[in-house]
């Protein structure tokens, strides 16, 4: 489902792979997104909401999608993939609150900020809720005072993309009355009766397409043996961050000048943007675990989501796969590691763009919902001991959020952060989003039990930086025209 008005279709299912975040949901497996925006509120109290006020706001854009007042509902004995249904019991408090802040610093909102981060969703309600975090005052690059607004989702209703989309959408300023939609009578016996009747054709259906998933898969191995990309599924020995998550989190911001990203991109032909975010990752992380005395013993991996929206045409919520990245962490030149960093992430992007891997990747299109529960159930019994080795090590995301043209009641947006919660197998998360004026947040969050010192980890990620810019000022500085070849 985007973030579109399709409150006209009363009872819609879910995707497969929006349906397989619900089968994952779990203890140690939160699959929600939190975006937090920042309005400007000196010269607009009216933007700081009573409660109220808040529920009215919220009522008036309840149209914008229809995440807002509709539920999921799992189909009885679990045949078949979960439906959208109008939720009959919807009521807008619950979803709704605002919350006054009397402290002045970071501190003071980071604290619930944590908390929601690490709460589980009621799938039994529609997957959404709005906070209002208002007085905000002493925070680090944002002066003045502030209105927090808090969009708690699910991630089987939305992906980051779709997330920015429906942000755009009720800070445009615009109202979008939810249209009236009443419940569906007896949706439990018609989802169970459908689910029942269509059973054996989607086992026939996905039998049929075994053969052609197998002959995809070969296709898949010939083209990596002829050199189409170089491989990076190959495990490495686990982090601290590999193992299972306490439930507590902590989440700090950094922000990044835009300029000096954008210089030390340009010092390595075809690097991205994305490319120095993984190098200063990567070069944190690796200073991180070599002061705990646990240097890794090889390059360490990064999982970064990628939207495939301009390869596919997939009807879901979820339009992303997955590249595993290597961040040549072993290789102490900045310029060179960025260079073979990027080499590295265009391989990935071959390897998910070619035909015969997203054929492959399409088998979960057929694939029968008890399948994949059970699948969702053995990965449940994953002790995530570090004595197994890994594919990855943390994850680094980019998404396109931005607080540009957006307002709350007049209220200018100043600052955005996109965040999710850490998960067992990867306690350390890395989200960047655009800042105002240019610059790049780089959104941090990790298990307090394994990075109880997130502070200071934030330092080395300016260190890193740090040692990129200098590098590539240094470069430009002797010769102009040399660049690093990667």
């Amino acid at each position: 489902m985007g973030a579109s008005n399709t409150s006209g279709a009363r009872m819609a299912q879910l995707n497969p792979r929006d349906a397989e975040f619900i089968y994952h949901e779990g203890a140690g497996h939160l699959n929600h997104l939190i975006a937090v925006y920042f309005f400007e509120t000196s010269l607009h109290p009216s933007a700081e909401f009573t409660a109220e006020q808040a529920v009215a706001w919220v009522t008036a854009r309840l149209g914008c999608d229809r995440m807002f007042t509709q539920r999921v509902q799992r189909t009885p004995l679990g045949l078949d993939h979960p439906y959208w249904v109008t939720d009959p019991d919807f009521d807008v408090r619950k979803h709704v609150y605002v919350n006054k802040i009397n402290e002045t610093g970071w501190a003071a909102l980071q604290k619930p900020l944590s908390a929601l981060l690490t709460t589980k969703m009621d799938l039994r309600r529609p997957p959404w809720e709005l906070h209002f975090f208002v007085g905000l005052e002493g925070l680090e690059e944002l002066p003045g005072r502030l209105t927090a607004v808090v969009l708690k989702s699910h991630h089987s209703a939305a992906d980051g993309i779709a997330i920015r989309t429906l942000g755009e959408t009720i800070f445009s300023g615009k109202v979008q009355q939810a249209g009236s939609e009443p419940p569906v009578p007896f949706v439990r016996a018609r989802i169970f009766t459908k689910s029942l009747l269509g059973f054996p054709g989607r086992i026939y259906r996905f039998a049929r397409q075994v053969p052609g998933n197998r002959r995809a898969q070969r296709d898949a191995d010939a083209a990596k043996r002829a050199g189409e990309w170089v491989e990076s599924l190959n495990e490495r020995p686990a982090v601290r961050f590999n193992g299972k998550v306490s439930g507590v989190a902590s989440l700090e911001p950094m922000t990044m000048s835009g300029e000096q990203v954008r210089a030390i991109k340009d010092s390595v032909p075809g690097a991205t943007v994305n490319d120095v975010l993984l190098a200063v990752v990567g070069g944190a992380l690796t200073r991180y675990l070599t002061e705990k005395d646990e240097r890794p013993r090889d390059s360490l991996i990064a999982m970064v989501p990628r939207s495939v929206r301009k390869v596919e045409a997939w009807e879901s919520a979820n339009q992303l796969v997955a590249l595993l990245v290597d961040m040549h962490t072993q290789v102490k030149s900045p310029l060179e590691r960025l260079a073979l960093i990027s080499s590295s992430a265009r391989s990935e992007k071959a390897r998910t763009s070619h035909p015969a891997v997203r054929r492959a990747g399409a088998a979960v299109e057929t694939t029968p919902a008890p399948l994949m529960r059970l699948m969702a159930y053995a990965r449940k019994q994953n002790d995530h001991s570090l004595d197994r080795p890994r594919y990855q090590h943390t994850m680094v995301s980019n998404i396109p959020l931005s607080v540009e043209g957006l307002t709350l009641a007049g209220a200018p947006g100043a600052a955005v952060l996109a965040v999710q919660a850490p998960i067992d197998g990867d306690g350390l998360r890395h989200f960047m989003v655009a800042a105002a004026g240019g610059g790049l947040t780089l959104n941090v969050i990790a298990d307090t039990a394994t990075m109880p010192d997130l502070h200071h980890y934030i330092e080395l990620l300016r260190a890193s930086f740090d040692d990129l810019a200098a590098a590539a000022a240094m470069q430009t500085a002797d010769s102009p025209d040399q660049e690093v070849a990667s």
